[in-house]
């Protein structure tokens, strides 16, 4: 029996009057932000105006004209109807109630920035981060390293970490280090700028799907064989445990939160993820505490790693130390190897007071050691990455094939493959693309690409830099940047590639003598970021299952020997000679 809220008040006071006194209870539904208006037309009204957030403010009249143009293009179907018109076409004195129920008033009178700061929020509702087993979800920043280094010019540079933290087990999954390099010109067009880039988290999330490789000049205590890891379970489980590995579990991320920074939200970036079948969730800007483990660990990291390596410049620029940049200072990739090492060695064996263990909760433990209490509840199971993977893992480039190859960052490419002659002048079918086929290449080693049939064997074909045999040294896509900056200067044009070829072996020549007197050693490779531990395809036998008859093979002609020229054996004694 529904009824009004004053009838029954009425009711009520009649038969109080009747000398009853009943007790009624009235529970008054809560008041929507919307009232009776359509929900589409609310949600319409709200993407409109997140659609200033990052814009020069407008009022409220503006947004009202806005929202109409919208319903109207949107609902043209059902405008025909008088009675949905009626419910989808606000009148101004509603609209402005309505924007004053929802709150979006207030939100379109905001500061910009302050606009700018809500609209980046994720979409509630916002939760902590809690797992119950190793790779539910891990958290994924970058932060500076605080340590100068010595780049690929022997200069003195400034790093950044990137590292991957599982929350159920405190467990580092992977490290890694890039150079921070401020390029020249406006901040849209630098040249030779760099740091942390969406390949790099995409080398990251790799790693994490890797044993960490041990080296024969760290401490055997970094072995996995000699930590509280369950190597002998892992081992069993895993044929890749059988090789030396470090005291780093291996834990594949399933959910991970991620700030909002440029390299996180690229589409490479979001592609890797749902190949790897990872779920993304956003933390919110300005709001440390949706990453409270990484903000703990960039402490942890400060105190126990980077304040012991040669290069330290303290928590400030008040407190650097003198004459930092003439000390001796290690190479970047010398910097990977010892944080590394760092958390093999000491990180992951060291006792975390939040890891607690519900068979031993007095007893405090080590990541590894709260990985060896959840895995046998959790179970594990290798999920290396394939060689068709590792492909997808390369940074995507659509081209067109020519007579000449095929282009890539203004790199010409070419193969002796049959396959790829077959691709010359050929269309790809793929409409959103404009029929151009699908490349991928590693900027840490270009002097090789990828290009994909997708005609007619659907595989991937190696193709190599045409002027690859004038370069001896190892070399890069930022160092092609430089050399195509360097031949610009002088008078050249971008696109002549023999010119920046030379440019490149100038500049490697160059490294090749070394630094100045301020510095006493110089890095000998360029940085080219992680290696990718991919397992091969296996190889399939053309003819595994075929039986042969042997009795139904044709024999092959003779071949036009005469018969004194071939050699005779010597007939027994007592025989005729044949």
């Amino acid at each position: 029996m529904e009824i009004s809220a004053k009838t029954l008040e009425s009711m009520r006071l009649k038969w109080k009057r009747a000398g009853e006194n009943p007790l009624v209870l009235i529970e008054r539904r809560p008041r929507e932000s919307g009232h009776r208006t359509d929900p589409r037309v609310i949600e319409i009204m709200r993407e409109v105006v997140m659609s200033h957030s990052r814009g020069s403010g407008v009022d409220i009249q503006t947004v009202w004209e806005e929202v109409l143009d919208v319903v109207q293009d949107r609902f043209k179907a059902e405008l025909e109807d008088p009675q949905e018109a009626q419910r989808l076409l606000l009148k101004r004195a509603t609209f402005y109630r309505r924007m004053d129920d929802t709150g979006l008033a207030e939100y379109l009178a905001a500061p910009t920035r302050r606009r700018a700061q809500r609209a980046s929020k994720p979409l509630p509702p916002y939760r902590p981060s809690h797992a119950r087993r190793p790779g539910e979800v891990v958290q994924i920043d970058t932060s500076p390293l605080k340590v100068k280094a010595l780049g690929d010019d022997a200069e003195v540079i400034s790093a950044e970490l990137t590292s991957a933290i599982d929350v159920a087990s405190r467990s580092n999954c992977a490290v890694m280090v890039v150079p921070v390099v401020t390029g020249e010109g406006s901040p849209g067009k630098r040249i030779g700028g760099r740091a942390t880039r969406a390949y790099d988290l995409v080398l990251l999330l790799a790693q994490c799907f890797a044993p960490l490789a041990w080296r024969p000049h760290w401490d055997p205590l970094a072995l996995a064989a000699n930590s509280a890891l369950p190597y002998e379970d892992l081992r069993d489980a895993d044929e890749r445990f059988a090789r030396a590995v470090a005291a780093r579990p291996v834990i594949h991320p399933r959910t991970v939160i991620i700030d909002q920074g440029s390299p996180y939200l690229s589409e490479h970036f979001k592609y890797v993820c749902d190949m790897l079948d990872i779920t993304i969730e956003y933390a919110r800007k300005d709001t440390p505490t949706d990453k409270p483990l990484k903000e703990r660990f960039f402490r942890t990291l400060g105190s126990r790693f980077s304040q012991h390596v040669a290069g330290w410049t303290g928590n400030g620029f008040a407190h650097r130390g003198l004459g930092i940049d003439k000390n001796p200072l290690y190479p970047i990739n010398t910097l990977q190897d010892l944080a590394e090492q760092w958390v093999a060695l000491e990180y992951q064996q060291t006792p975390h007071k939040g890891l607690r263990s519900p068979f031993t909760p007095g007893l405090i433990l080590s990541p590894n050691e709260m990985y060896a209490q959840l895995m046998p509840m959790t179970g594990y199971r290798p999920r290396p990455i394939t060689a068709a993977e590792a492909r997808e893992l390369l940074i995507p480039a659509w081209v067109k094939i020519s007579d000449k190859g095929i282009v890539i960052e203004n790199r010409t490419y070419q193969s002796s493959d049959r396959r790829m002659r077959l691709l010359i002048e050929q269309r790809s079918g793929i409409n959103e693309h404009n029929d151009r086929f699908k490349a991928r290449y590693n900027p840490y080693h270009p002097e090789v690409a990828y290009l994909f049939d997708h005609l007619y064997t659907q595989e991937w074909i190696e193709v190599e830099f045409i002027y690859r045999g004038l370069l001896e040294d190892d070399w890069t896509q930022d160092l092609w940047e430089r050399a195509t900056a360097a031949v610009v200067d002088n008078g050249g044009r971008k696109d002549d590639q023999l010119a920046i070829t030379k440019a490149m072996r100038a500049l490697r020549r160059s490294l090749r003598q070394g630094p100045g007197k301020a510095h006493k050693s110089a890095p000998k490779i360029p940085f080219q970021g992680l290696e990718v531990d991919a397992e091969p395809e296996p190889v399939v036998d053309p003819y595994a299952g075929v039986s042969i008859d042997v009795e139904t093979v044709t024999a092959y002609p003779s071949l036009p020997i005469a018969g004194r020229d071939i050699d005779r054996p010597a007939a027994p004694d007592g025989a005729d000679a044949p």
